[in-house]
């Protein structure tokens, strides 16, 4: 019995941890619908480019991720197009951003493009994130329109769930995003799982 215990919580625990295998974009707006199985597919996760543009800034910006990896490396990619290729995302000068994290959860990745003064305000524009945990590089996007002042924008809304203050942004840490949270409540829910099959027996 005690053995059939453990195999029921071990049965569990994987998955669990299968289904924490990638990350998702919480902010901006990314496109398309999460999809484990798109996100290895570069460079956008296979997804069209959305008619519905967030405004960002052009300067002291963030993306906002929920990772479901401890520690991974990130870069983000900037295109200067309304409907960019794979091809343009490849280009050298198109990294605005990159770092490792060490931490699960939500993270702020700090997309400053001040010293682009090339870029007009009214731009449109193509975010990607490249994510790498060691299994597979994942993709996610987001279609903006960069502004100087964009409408809605709350820049305290940039946290890290290790408590962390996000750098290059000016703004200070908080606490989980209800990504973060979503994500504690499955781990809680699957352990519930684990001991109410351990009491049965």
């Amino acid at each position: 019995m005690v053995k059939f215990t453990f195999s029921i919580a071990a049965v569990l625990v994987a998955a669990l941890s299968s289904a924490q295998a990638h990350y998702q974009l919480t902010y901006p707006v990314p496109r398309g619908p999460f999809s484990e199985d798109n996100e290895p597919i570069g460079p956008c996760a296979t997804y069209n480019v959305s008619p519905n543009r967030t405004e960002f800034p052009l300067s002291k910006g963030f993306m906002e991720i929920n990772s479901e990896h401890v520690q991974y490396t990130y870069s983000v990619h900037l295109v200067l197009n309304s409907n960019p290729s794979a091809a343009d995302f490849t280009a050298q000068n198109s990294t605005v951003s990159n770092g490792t994290n060490s931490f699960p959860e939500q993270a702020c990745l700090p997309v400053d493009l001040s010293k682009y003064s090339n870029i007009a305000d009214g731009t449109n524009a193509t975010l990607q994130i490249v994510y790498n945990a060691g299994d597979s590089i994942l993709y996610e996007c987001a279609d903006v329109v960069l502004k100087s002042s964009p409408a809605g924008w709350n820049a305290s809304a940039c946290s890290n769930a290790n408590g962390a203050s996000p750098s290059g942004n000016g703004t200070s840490g908080g606490s989980t995003s209800s990504a973060s949270a979503l994500t504690a409540s499955s781990a809680l829910a699957a352990i519930g799982l684990v001991l109410a099959a351990a009491s049965q027996f």
